[in-house]
């Protein structure tokens, strides 16, 4: 590989910042006139360091290779003189692949607001969108088309777009696309691209995937290297809060109250940024929106727009929305969780101190998260340690820990009594209780059948003229073999119900098992032989039932 000078940069700054870069102005790119112009109508006065380099090499129809941190203009190294390259050509000559929904929409709005006016057509395929639309715009023979790979692939699967034109492929973010596994969907993507094109790749590290993949499509690449260790974020303000996982919301919640201007959390699971929602939204925060890779399109591209125009105040995200998400002004940054790669608490810090603003970082670490912050500080520097006010603890009282300080009364606390101990009795001047001693009710002594004491019945008379009470002491339990006093069936008025026979009927309890599972058999509870009951109203069966018909219902209705 050709390498050039590798010098450190200055500041990173979003897609073509207008603060100035050293020694390097639009002129000296060597870009058409056309392109300049545009440039100036946006605002632009000078490229960035990435841009300087990238683009001379890339308008020479050089394979390139770049390495810069998030927010150095990288889109623009590409945009710019990929488009010109294809000037007046009628085709579709320009590829680009990002990882992300997200990245790939803010590369085709560059790629719109600088080849729209030179008649570029630009068709956008990402996951989640319509693919009947998509297929339509792909059918227009589009100049650039910018996708992902996973949503490109299924459009090859289709048979719904040909690559065999293609003249310029840019790779946006390569680490983070080998990083979310599309290495397969890469080697299939670029397995149909003809030999003889141009490539571009842009990521944020060397890694030894990265070069793999840049010796497999690339030939003699001229590598460019902007370090970024040291001076990546020198315009905020980074804080360190030593928070359990439980005190975590608490934490947040009073940095939304102590910043009042808009917050970019990130956690490492898409499951965390949800809980994180409904936490804030049980504690009434609705000022609050989040995306990850399950939510649909719709809604990724809604709570962004919203994000950005000030209707939420937080947004939640995973690191899917920690690299190319451009959102301009936004004051703070919490990590809820620590990334798992110190490259990517960069890309996340990244979203504030934009645009030579300052800006603000808290990161949230537990005691498990030594690893991690150690490697964030190896590559960022030290990070200032903010322990913050004293954290209420919300968990059980039996999960704390002891207190061992002494008792007013001078006792140690390990002698108090214990709820699940029944230990010695308090001071209340009772005599020691005998060994093996039972209570016992006021009812007499305690029962032998393990159901504890008996109740109190002294109700009264009953209210329904059923006569006296039975005897509760002495009466025996019906589980018991001896007989029992028959209950006999009442009307509304109180009155014996009569059976067929002009006997009382006699009420009969639910089986629930035992000796009541057969009521039929045995002797009745009265001490009588048992008859063969026979019902009072006997009713046929549905067989022996005679069957009507329609005309037949409706006449019994009428001589109803």
């Amino acid at each position: 590989m050709n390498m050039t000078t590798t010098e450190p940069t200055e500041t990173p700054e979003p897609i073509l910042s207008p603060a100035p870069a050293p020694e390097a102005t639009w002129a000296e790119t060597g870009l058409d006139p056309r392109l300049l112009d545009l440039i100036e109508k946006a605002g632009y006065r000078s490229p960035t360091l990435v841009q300087s380099r990238a683009i001379p090499a890339a308008l020479q129809g050089k394979d390139v290779l770049v390495s810069s941190a998030t927010g150095s203009g990288k889109t623009a190294g590409f945009v710019l003189p990929a488009l010109q390259r294809f000037i007046g050509r009628d085709g579709t000559f320009i590829l680009a692949l990002a990882p992300t929904r997200e990245i790939a929409q803010q590369t085709g709005a560059v790629f719109e607001q600088f080849g729209g006016p030179l008649g570029f057509r630009v068709a956008v395929c990402i996951g989640g969108a319509s693919i009947p639309l998509e297929k339509e715009a792909l059918q227009k023979s589009p100049h650039v088309i910018v996708a992902t790979p996973g949503r490109l692939c299924d459009h090859l699967e289709r048979g719904n777009v040909w690559l065999e034109f293609i003249q310029c492929l840019i790779l946006d973010e390569a680490d983070r696309m080998l990083d979310m596994g599309f290495s397969d969907q890469l080697n299939k993507i670029t397995d149909q691209l003809p030999v003889e094109r141009q490539a571009m790749m842009f990521s944020a590290t060397f890694a030894p995937d990265v070069e793999r993949l840049a010796r497999k499509i690339m030939k003699s690449p001229v590598e460019i290297t902007i370090e970024k260790q040291s001076s990546s974020t020198p315009k905020i303000e980074q804080r360190l809060l030593n928070v359990p996982e439980y005190a975590k919301i608490g934490a947040l919640m009073r940095i939304m109250r102590q910043e009042p201007g808009t917050i970019f959390v990130f956690a490492n699971s898409k499951d965390k940024v949800s809980n994180i929602w409904r936490a804030l939204h049980a504690k009434r925060i609705y000022d609050v929106t989040y995306i990850h890779s399950d939510c649909t399109q719709d809604h990724r591209e809604q709570a962004i727009a919203d994000f950005k125009s000030g209707k939420y105040r937080v947004l939640i995200a995973t690191d899917v929305a920690g690299r190319g998400i451009d959102v301009e002004d936004v004051a703070h940054v919490v990590n809820f969780d620590l990334p798992k790669e110190a490259e990517d608490y960069v890309h996340r810090i990244g979203r504030t101190g934009r645009k030579g603003k300052t800006g603000k970082s808290t990161s949230f670490a537990a005691e498990r998260d030594e690893r991690l912050l150690a490697a964030i500080e190896k590559l960022v520097g030290p990070i200032i340690v903010d322990e913050g006010p004293r954290q209420r603890d919300d968990r059980p009282r039996d999960d704390r820990p002891r207190d061992d300080r002494p008792r007013r009364d001078d006792r140690p606390r390990d002698d108090r009594p214990r709820n699940n101990d029944r230990g010695p009795r308090r001071d209340d001047n009772r005599p020691p209780r005998p060994e093996g001693a039972r209570l016992e009710s006021s009812r007499g002594p305690r029962r032998d059948d393990g159901r504890g004491p008996r109740r109190d019945d002294n109700r009264g008379p009953r209210p329904d003229n059923r006569g006296p009470r039975p005897q509760t002491p002495n009466a025996p339990h019906q589980n018991s073999d001896a007989p029992r006093e028959p209950r006999f069936m009442l009307d509304q008025h109180g009155n014996k119900i009569l059976g067929p026979d002009g006997n009382p009927m006699i009420k009969r309890s639910r089986s629930r098992g035992g000796r009541n599972r057969n009521r039929n058999e045995g002797p009745r509870e009265d001490g009588a032989p048992r008859e063969p009951q026979v019902a009072s109203n006997p009713v046929k069966s549905v067989a022996a039932a005679p069957k009507k018909g329609l005309i037949a219902k409706v006449l019994g209705w009428f001589k109803a």
